[in-house]
């Protein structure tokens, strides 16, 4: 499976270590939420699901031009159940 990686960063300038949570807001933004490693604040980045979207179909049309997105695959399903997701 293939993705982007989403560059993460403080104002501080800090990066992640890792990443205390992931979810969804009800105004459809992808959250990801970390401590900085620097300042020791809580950091919520919040991402609109279009533009993850957008950015995703940007990437398979440049690298396959007539590729139709599937949805729901088995992959995708172990990988949303390895970070936490339930249906």
């Amino acid at each position: 499976m293939e993705y982007r990686t989403l560059r993460l960063s403080c104002e501080c300038g800090g990066v992640p270590k890792g990443i205390s949570g992931v979810g969804l807001s009800p105004t459809h933004d992808l959250v990801i939420c970390w401590q900085c490693p620097r300042c020791r604040r809580n950091v919520y980045t919040v991402k609109p699901l279009s533009d993850c979207w957008r950015d995703c179909l940007t990437a398979a049309s440049a690298n396959l031009p007539n590729a139709t997105p599937t949805i729901d695959t088995a992959d995708d399903r172990e990988f949303l159940h390895r970070i936490g997701v339930r249906y």
